[in-house]
């Protein structure tokens, strides 16, 4: 597909990359790409100027291109350079938006200038950071097969229940679960049933939520709920955790240093807590109750800040941390900052247009949507509609040879959902959930060796 991304900032970056990945013909348009590592990447082609001048649109050539992608830092310059793009011919078009006020009004933007698709990336961290709080015991949490199924990661303890278990005994006393991923000191394993769990383990867990949950109480993970949460940082993304989380009847605090920003909170979150104060200081932090509150969220704009804030969090052994990095190069401090939880707004947005992108791509081949993509591509899973051209129809699942590091961890057959054995077979018109250690994989058939 020929792509048209206006914008080079973090998400703009994250997009080229993962598109450029996916052999998309991608066309990076901004005004200045001064000291931008894309600029040397031979697959990216670079037209310095205006998204909003419809020369430099044209010259990008927006006229035969499949899709344009406005993520400039302005939302009035996204809708705007969406309408020219639509005018000038393009066919279809995705504006970044992350004004709140703009919320209301998003299905009105997307129907009357032609918007395929909006994105709001403060948006979809919060509804993230909503998720794993729901799961307090679990480093982050999602769902796939339209909520049918959840996937958590979860960090394995030294002597519990799991540490030293094969995944062929867990399983076997887990019915309906599939332990589908190991981070092991940085190293992805897609497991096979022979491996045993060790301590400090990170592992990936998908099931039902009826299943899952019983999976957390065979190895005593199951947490209270949570009820009180700080969030340090009055940003827009704390302003839709904050009506989440009072949704789910979680009382809320927020430490805000700017006085404005106070009142705006105050007046658009009538029963959440605002604090007109400097999250830095550390009186402040005891005063509002750190060591009494169940979660402790860093959403500031600075991320170096985030992690200081969380790390002091971790000493007084806050039960939950979660903090938002934007900086993905920060990985390593992460790891030796022992922070469980990090959120990374523009890889969050990223996974969604993509996932978008190929669903376009599609056509009628066993369609692949990129539904979750983390470690920096180095884990990934994929969303199949299963169509007539698949190699693998109707052979049972042992009888497939799947590529090594390739596991199918769900079959939605006729509204039912089917946790699958060796003994299953795949049909025409299922969809069917894989996990891949990479993101390389864009058709069903990509699966077999």
């Amino acid at each position: 597909m020929k792509i048209i991304i206006v914008g080079i900032g973090k998400l703009g970056e994250y997009l080229t990359k993962s598109l450029v990945n996916d052999k998309n013909e991608v066309t990076l348009v901004d005004i200045d790409f001064t000291d931008n590592e894309l600029i040397n990447n031979e697959d990216v082609n670079y037209i310095c100027g205006n998204g909003l001048n419809s020369n430099v649109l044209l010259e990008a050539g927006v006229e035969e291109s499949d899709l344009l992608i406005a993520v400039m830092n302005k939302d009035e310059q996204n809708v705007m350079c969406c309408l020219l793009g639509k005018t000038l011919g393009v066919k279809h078009t995705i504006a970044r938006i992350r004004n709140p006020e703009y919320s209301n009004s998003i299905n009105i933007l997307k129907e009357q200038l032609g918007l395929s698709m909006t994105i709001n990336p403060e948006l979809l961290t919060a509804m993230q950071i909503a998720r794993a709080l729901s799961i307090p015991s679990a480093l982050e949490a999602t769902t796939f097969l339209k909520g049918k199924i959840q996937m958590i990661s979860l960090k394995v303890k030294k002597d519990s229940i799991l540490d030293g278990e094969s995944i062929h005994s867990i399983s076997k006393k887990n019915q309906g679960i599939i332990i589908c991923r190991i981070d092991r000191k940085g190293k992805i394993i897609i497991p096979t049933g022979s491996i045993k769990l060790q301590s400090n383990d990170i592992i990936n867990v998908t099931g039902s939520a009826k299943n899952i949950n019983l999976f957390l109480e065979y190895a005593n993970l199951i947490s209270e709920k949570t009820k009180n949460v700080i969030i340090c940082g009055g940003s827009n993304t704390s302003m839709y955790l904050a009506k989440f989380l009072l949704d789910m009847n979680i009382k809320v605090k927020i430490i805000e240093i700017d006085n404005e920003r106070c009142k705006f909170l105050s007046e658009n979150l009538p029963k959440a807590l605002i604090i007109n104060a400097d999250v830095s200081d550390q009186d402040v932090l005891y005063e509002e109750g750190i060591e009494e509150c169940d979660a402790f969220i860093t959403l500031t704009g600075i991320d170096e800040e985030n992690i200081v804030y969380s790390m002091f969090a971790s000493m007084l052994n806050v039960p939950k941390i979660i903090t938002k990095i934007n900086h993905i190069q920060l990985d390593g401090i992460i790891d030796k900052a022992n922070i469980d939880t990090v959120i990374t707004p523009h890889k969050i947005a990223n996974n969604h247009i993509v996932k978008y992108v190929r669903a376009m791509k599609a056509g009628e081949k066993s369609s692949c949507e990129a539904i979750y993509k983390f470690d920096d591509d180095n884990f990934v899973m994929l969303e199949f509609n299963v169509k007539s051209d698949f190699k693998g129809l109707n052979k049972k699942l042992k009888e497939l040879n799947l590529k090594n590091g390739v596991l199918i961890v769900a079959i939605s057959r006729d509204k039912n959902i089917i946790f699958p054995k060796g003994t299953d077979v795949i049909l025409e018109k299922d969809t069917i959930v894989v996990i891949a250690n990479n993101d390389k994989i864009t058709n069903l058939n990509g699966i077999l060796e």
